[in-house]
C-alpha cells in the first residue's frame, strides 16, 4: 500500500508537493509533514535544487495562507465569540510577540491558527507574507532534507524526532533568533543610512 502511494506521489511530482504545501497553508487538516518527507525521498533533488524547491514550497504556502488570513479579517467577530483552544494559544502568542509570532509559529501546529489571528488583528499584508515566508522556509527546507536523509520514512523521522526533540527545538530557536537579529541589524543599518 505504501509503495503504491509513493509511486503515485512520484508520478504527480512537484505538482503534488506544491499541492501539499497549499493544503498546509490553507490550514486544512492534512498530514503534510509525512507527505513532504516522502517527497524528499522520492524526487531526485540535488542539494542545490532543494534550496529553490523549498522557496517554491514556501511561496505556495504563503499564497494559501491568505485564505485563513482573509477569513480572520472577514469573520473577526465570529472567531472572537467561539475561540478554539489552538486559536486562543495563537492569540496569546500574537499578543506576546506581535508580528514576529507569524514567523516564529510557522514550523509548529499553532502556525495554522496564527493566520486567522493576523487577519483578525488587521495585520498589514506585506509584513504578513514576508514573515510567513521566512517562518515556513526553514521548515520546507528541513523537511525535504530530512526526507532525503531518512529515505522518506516518516516512522524513522518520528523516532529520531522523539529521541532528539529537545536538541531540535534548541537548534530551531537558535536559527530563528539569529535570523531575527540579522533582520533587526539590517533594519537599523537602513535607518541609520537614511538618517544621514
Amino acid at each position: 500500500m505504501i509503495e503504491i502511494i509513493l509511486n503515485w506521489l512520484k508520478d504527480i511530482g512537484l505538482v503534488g508537493l506544491f499541492a501539499t504545501m497549499f493544503l498546509e497553508g490553507s490550514s486544512l487538516p492534512f498530514p503534510g509533514i509525512a507527505v513532504v518527507i516522502a517527497y524528499g525521498y522520492i524526487l531526485p533533488f540535488k542539494y542545490f535544487d532543494i534550496i529553490w524547491v523549498a522557496a517554491g514550497m514556501s511561496f505556495v504556502y504563503c499564497m494559501a495562507s491568505l485564505i485563513p488570513y482573509g477569513l480572520g479579517i472577514k469573520f473577526e467577530g465570529l472567531f472572537g465569540k467561539y475561540p478554539k483552544k489552538g486559536l486562543q494559544k495563537a492569540k496569546d502568542l500574537f499578543v506576546r510577540y506581535g508580528y514576529w509570532s507569524v514567523a516564529i509559529s510557522r514550523p509548529f501546529l499553532i502556525g495554522n491558527y496564527i493566520s486567522y489571528v493576523a487577519g483578525m488583528s488587521k495585520m498589514r499584508l506585506k509584513p504578513y507574507l514576508f514573515l510567513t515566508f521566512i517562518g515556513i522556509y526553514p521548515w520546507s527546507l528541513g523537511m525535504i532534507l530530512l526526507g532525503k536523509y531518512f529515505n522518506g520514512s516518516y516512522e524513522a523521522f518520528r523516532s529520531f524526532y522523539l529521541n532528539n526533540s529537545v536538541y531540535l527545538y534548541i537548534a530551531l530557536i537558535i536559527i530563528i533568533s539569529l535570523g531575527i537579529i540579522f533582520l533587526i541589524s539590517l533594519s537599523e543599518i537602513k535607518k541609520s543610512s537614511q538618517g544621514k
